[in-house]
């Protein structure tokens, strides 16, 4: 039965390796060695592209070692692509994430502009104030929660994950892994955009794909901050309850709020 498992899970992790980043890194391997053939001057040139081709063609027909070597080659490269596009990535969800305080800018002008023709009066709180999107609508899911039930969101997260149901958990993992799927696409942009260096066409298809993948990331991050709000508002008594801090008919206030942060925090600050 273990056996059986483990062979089921192999199966699952080598199919999405195969496709998350083998596949897309022998489409970049092959962009960039067409690119480098047919370099800036002959970029759209299918002539010429039809005759490399060819000739690539009859070489491994007449030296199928050879073509051994280079389908190695190209596997081994495409691993190796797979594993920047995901570093890279890394780093770009870093930028879109980053929790450095900035004002909020333009984003913080346009939404006071917007309260004021609305005759909504401003909270300072739930304004933008880090460098972008992104990382300001995760700061509002904590912003939020702490306005309302007066503990720290990010603290009691973990916990509350703990307490949350298959049903419950199954849309937030699915907005997870859409989130970190654009990230992955962001990634890819990135190195097609390496590959303009010498094809220039492979900066209009990397700029065309990191704008995808920015779309993707902010509707599957508006999603998921929606989903970890909503999982606070729905649970937020059976966390306190399995804190031990009792609840009265208001619910959270701000002394039952302080007891969990303290709780949370082990008394630290």
């Amino acid at each position: 039965m273990v056996t059986g498992v483990l062979a089921e899970l192999n199966r699952h992790v080598n199919s999405r390796w195969f496709t998350a980043v083998l596949l897309p890194g022998l489409l970049l391997v092959t962009v960039g060695v067409a690119g480098r053939h047919l370099g800036h001057e002959g970029a759209l040139s299918t002539d010429e592209l039809r005759v490399w081709a060819e000739s690539v063609w009859r070489g491994w027909r007449r030296e199928p070692s050879g073509a051994a070597v280079d389908v190695g080659l190209a596997l081994l490269a495409a691993g190796v692509v797979g594993a920047l596009a995901s570093e890279l990535g890394v780093a770009v969800e870093r930028v879109w994430l980053s929790a450095r305080p900035s004002g909020g800018g333009r984003r913080r002008r346009r939404a006071v502009r917007a309260a004021e023709r609305a005759g909504v009066e401003t909270v300072a709180a739930y304004l933008p104030q880090r460098p972008t999107w992104m990382s300001d609508r995760i700061r509002l899911v904590e912003a939020r929660t702490r306005a309302q039930y007066w503990f720290d969101a990010s603290a009691a997260w973990p916990r509350l994950w703990l307490l949350l149901g298959d049903e419950a958990r199954r849309p937030v993992i699915s907005a997870r892994a859409a989130f970190a799927d654009a990230v992955s696409l962001a990634g890819w942009a990135c190195l097609y955009a390496l590959v303009g260096i010498v094809w220039w066409p492979a900066l209009v298809v990397g700029a065309c794909v990191f704008l995808t993948g920015w779309r993707r990331a902010r509707t599957a991050l508006d999603d998921l901050a929606t989903l970890i709000e909503s999982a606070v508002d729905v649970h937020h008594r059976a966390l306190a309850e399995a804190l031990g801090v009792p609840l009265g008919t208001e619910g959270v206030g701000a002394a039952e709020g302080a007891r969990i942060d303290d709780m949370l925090r082990k008394g630290g600050a």
